[in-house]
């Protein structure tokens, strides 16, 4: 039968836990002579929790749980404590090595390894694989932090007329992470259950980009290994006559973004710039996760990664990276431009340590 319009349902009391304060007031209540509903709807529980209640004081004359069946648990909650601690002073100790560690000094049972990490689970203590970050020293967080400091008040407009520049290696055969097939136990070793391996990525190539409010900027070969000389011709080629452009769309002054890698802060590169009069943006040490051109390269090898027809050789590695490179939506470059504020609050939060991006 349909329910009438505009009639509300009454909200059913919760059937819930009651703490042993609770356990006493009902039996407090029921003494003083108020039934089984009136002292639900009073401490806001159903009239069977109020029932059992009273029927544990009439049996058994207690309050507490009462002893459960099955078999008992193999560790204590002490126990439990000492493998917890266990694992927090020492982050990287398997389940097996703390096993063997525990079970001679400080446990009354054998426990097995997978009742270790049984333990370590509940306590929000799972297995994780461990993020990898460059390696930050007191002086490098100082920078960090400090750097964070001074942008801080910067905006969104400000970041927008940045171009963001940086180098990364392309290989004959793109990695893209961890790799999940569905498969039959038995199958494996079936080829198409499997990732093929090629040592050093079958050769590689190293390219210089960059990017902005308007989109992927060059791509260009590197040849051989990069010095500071060539990183120049570099600037001089492709990085100056993009940046004028992008300054005459903008119509205001462009900053111009690179790391702190030896051969950008070469002699021969500063004195370049310096003589163009480009304006360079302060950029604090290792600080990888706040340039987000780290993450385009990461789309970018993706995208290489998920064609169909792969690359026969270096060459049309190149080929294809630039191809790709510029069918990368703007939509893409302008949210990594929009993550700027929020990439630098959060590297003042940290004061300097690493950061989620």
């Amino acid at each position: 039968m349909p329910r009438k319009k505009g009639r509300k349902q009454k909200k059913k009391p919760q059937n819930r836990r009651l703490s042993l304060v609770e356990r006493g007031q009902v039996s407090g209540m029921a003494v003083m002579g108020a039934n089984n509903d009136e002292i639900a709807k009073t401490l806001k529980c159903t009239p069977k929790t109020v029932r059992e209640i009273k029927k544990k004081v009439e049996n058994h004359d207690t309050l507490k749980d009462l002893p459960r069946k099955g078999r008992p648990k193999k560790t204590s909650p002490r126990e439990d404590r000492t493998i917890k601690f266990m694992s927090l002073q020492n982050r990287r100790c398997t389940a097996k090595a703390m096993n063997l560690k525990l079970c001679p000094t400080f446990m009354k049972n054998k426990v097995s390894t997978s009742l270790v990490k049984e333990r370590l689970k509940k306590a929000g203590l799972p297995a994780r694989v461990a993020r990898k970050k460059p390696l930050l020293s007191l002086k490098n967080r100082k920078g960090r932090y400090e750097w964070a400091k001074n942008h801080l008040d910067l905006i969104e407009e400000d970041w927008q007329k940045v171009v963001y520049s940086d180098e990364t290696p392309l290989t004959l055969f793109q990695w893209a992470g961890k790799q999940y097939v569905r498969r039959r136990p038995g199958e494996e070793f079936k080829d198409e259950c499997l990732t093929p391996t090629v040592k050093q990525g079958g050769g590689k190539i190293q390219v210089w980009g960059c990017f902005s409010w308007q989109g992927p900027g060059p791509l260009y070969r590197v040849k051989g290994l990069m010095d500071g000389a060539q990183y120049r011709q570099i600037l001089k080629t492709h990085m100056a006559p993009y940046l004028k452009k992008y300054e005459e769309e903008m119509k205001c002054e462009v900053v111009f973004q690179h790391d702190n890698d030896p051969k950008h802060t070469s002699k021969v590169v500063k004195r370049y710039l310096e003589n163009k009069h480009i304006v360079v943006l302060d950029w604090p040490s290792q600080s990888p996760d706040m340039n987000p051109i780290e993450h385009a390269w990461k789309i970018l090898k993706e995208r290489i990664h998920a064609r169909a027809n792969k690359a026969s050789s270096l060459d049309e590695v190149f080929e294809i990276a630039k191809e790709e490179w510029n069918n990368i939506p703007l939509e893409v470059f302008r949210d990594l431009i929009q993550s700027m504020p929020r990439r630098v609050k959060a590297l003042h939060t940290a004061r300097g340590k690493h950061t989620k991006y």
